[in-house]
């Protein structure tokens, strides 16, 4: 079927957009005029390639998508350009969502690999494993997606499954993985016999901090022989919030800052006093442990002194804004990284654990058998 004249206008349109996007984020910046003609020459030749020589007609408002999609999740993992539907996504979460039980990391141009699984969940049923790389969800290939365009598809509003493609070794395997309200609530407490007390971290929901101090704080005022702030798996909630529980921990005017453009530095401080400050104190965390709970993690052992107890974290803390367009997509930038007093960055590079477990050895018993011996005698 012949592509109508004037969507090549509109795509003519949208592409030079797309550079005068390019120069905004700084990319064509003052000095560069030669690159940016260069720039226009390659697009332009681009698109009549396209339209004269390709072996078939194709839309081009969707190849200019295509075109969008690869400029801004190629920045890096936590940015993402986002349709319509994506936006609306992201704009309606909630933290109530149904999810797969799969927990994964996605960087631009890798497959998605599955770093943890939630025990007892619809993924594990499944058979998913760890160290799967998806492929596909729904039919779409994940190659190119974004970090947050894979988490909204692996998330709904109902318990209906999701159709996954996994490469385990040299093997594919076509999964369908229900959903499931896994976590109702954004923490769980528990105290058992023998063992400290664990306050595992689910999602940074707002006001979590204030839930924190109203249920949690009484039940350890005497609590001489510690606590497990689990943060394995946590990745999603407002950094404002992650920066609020760390302070039930410590009190600190510098608990590191947020670099955006040009170096511009926006200190992140704790100033209330810390009711939980005095408390023996092991924080876990796992290949999952991203964003508001890297952070807090990393707070809590660099300022707090606090023992971490697991496999190294991914270095993805970084502060993202939402930019809606016109037409109702969105692109989502990441517009601060963050580093901590001692000017070591949590980007890229990740936070090393004090005592590290083996890939092959993540489970509870082993992190109970490091954690012990950092805890007073129960």
């Amino acid at each position: 079927m012949k592509v109508p004249r004037y969507r090549w206008f509109l795509w003519a349109a949208t592409l030079a957009a797309a550079l005068f996007f390019a120069h905004e984020m700084g990319y064509l910046s003052r000095g560069h005029a030669t690159t940016a003609a260069r720039g226009f020459e390659l697009l332009d030749s681009l698109m009549s390639h396209i339209r004269n020589d390709y072996l078939e007609e194709r839309d081009p408002v969707q190849t200019a998508e295509g075109t969008f999609r690869g400029l801004v999740n190629s920045l890096d993992p936590l940015s993402a350009y986002l349709s319509k539907d994506l936006a609306a996504g992201y704009a309606g979460l909630t933290g109530q969502e149904t999810e797969t039980g799969m927990v994964v990391l996605k960087r631009y141009a890798s497959f998605p690999q599955i770093v943890a699984v939630v025990a007892k969940s619809p993924a594990e049923t499944a058979g998913v494993m760890l160290g799967d790389l998806v492929t596909a969800i729904g039919g779409k290939n994940t190659l190119d997606m974004s970090a947050i365009e894979v988490k909204l598809l692996l998330r709904g509003k109902d318990e209906k499954p999701v159709e996954i493609r996994v490469l385990r070794g040299n093997d594919t395997h076509n999964l369908t993985v229900p959903r499931a309200r896994l976590f109702p609530a954004a923490f769980t407490f528990t105290r058992a016999a023998g063992q400290p007390a664990r306050l595992r971290l689910h999602r940074f929901d707002a006001g979590l901090a204030a839930a924190l101090e109203r249920d949690v704080v009484p039940a350890l005022r005497d609590g001489k022989a510690g606590l497990v702030l689990d943060l394995r798996d946590c990745q999603d909630g407002p950094i404002d919030e992650a920066v609020k529980v760390v302070n039930l921990f410590v009190k600190t005017a510098n608990a590191g800052s947020f670099e955006g453009r040009g170096g511009v530095k926006e200190t992140v401080s704790c100033p209330k006093e810390a009711v939980l400050g005095a408390i023996p104190l092991v924080v876990w965390t796992g290949a999952g442990t991203t964003g508001p709970a890297e952070l807090a993690a990393g707070v809590l052992q660099e300022v707090r002194k606090a023992k971490v107890v697991g496999f190294e974290t991914p270095g993805l803390v970084g502060r993202t804004t939402l930019f809606p367009l016109k037409d109702d997509t969105a692109v989502l930038l990441t517009s601060g990284i963050f580093t901590l007093p001692s000017g070591r960055k949590l980007w890229d590079d990740g936070l090393s654990p004090d005592a590290a477990i083996p890939v092959d050895k993540l489970n509870d018993k082993t992190y109970l058998e490091k954690t012990i011996p950092l805890l007073p005698k129960l």
